[in-house]
């Protein structure tokens, strides 16, 4: 299978979220620290709030798309023997 410009673009996106999950996930302690405090206004807490589902999303769908591509190269592997 040769690679194309549509695989490339792929890719880029799976390792763009996996950096995303990786940023967000080394701020969780400040961002909590943040939600917590009481002098923290109601607009920055929702902020917050939507970047970490975001996050979520991103870390289903990037964690989806790593599970079909190791389902893929187990099936594969099987057809070989």
């Amino acid at each position: 299978m040769m690679p194309t410009f549509g695989m490339l673009f792929v890719s880029l996106l799976l390792i763009g979220a996996l950096w995303w999950v990786k940023e967000m996930f080394g701020r969780w302690r400040a961002d909590l620290e943040e939600l917590r405090a009481p002098q923290t206004e109601w607009i920055p807490r929702l902020c917050l709030i939507g970047l970490w589902l975001v996050t979520l999303v991103i870390a289903f769908a990037a964690g989806g798309f790593i599970i079909i591509v190791l389902l893929a190269i187990i099936s594969g592997l099987r057809s070989l023997l």
